[in-house]
């Protein structure tokens, strides 16, 4: 995994806690926003949720995805600093994981782009040059991990 810098990891902390704090239900919430914004970018994602076999199905397993994506975000931030390695062993995980559900390695910009709209949208602001860079620099080193994965 690609090192990612100190002061790009306690930015994306500082604004991942900002946008956090103040939602009861934060991880669905804010999942779903990704999500969402990720199916207007890349329509043809919608299909590895089930959007083909109804619009029902689909936002069920968005719904669930929405959760698991916000925490499993959460506890790699809480998790990024020096040693790489552990997170490396969940990230291989994750990888595996979207093989098998199909997940298209060319989706991951779209939800790097989500990602963004969604911070920005809970922090009531745009990001400023620097926290875009460092969140776009800790986006890319975790899905260049995953991606490399689902590509094994």
């Amino acid at each position: 995994m690609k090192e990612v810098g100190y002061e790009q990891i306690a930015t994306v902390l500082e604004t991942w806690d900002a946008a956090r704090f103040g939602s009861k239900d934060f991880d669905n919430e804010f999942g779903m926003v990704a999500l969402e914004r990720m199916f207007e970018l890349q329509p043809r994602a919608k299909k590895v949720f089930g959007y083909d076999k109804g619009e029902d199905v689909g936002k069920a397993h968005a719904s669930i995805h929405a959760t698991a994506f916000a925490g499993l975000f959460d506890s790699v931030f809480q998790m990024l600093g020096p040693d790489l390695e552990f997170i490396e062993d969940i990230l291989q995980q994750v990888g595996r994981k979207h093989k098998k559900m199909g997940v298209n390695p060319s989706f991951f910009p779209f939800m790097g782009q989500a990602l963004i709209f969604a911070v920005e949208k809970y922090l009531g602001k745009q990001l400023t040059t620097e926290q875009r860079v460092a969140w776009e620099e800790v986006y890319d080193s975790i899905s260049n991990e995953i991606v490399k994965n689902i590509l094994a």
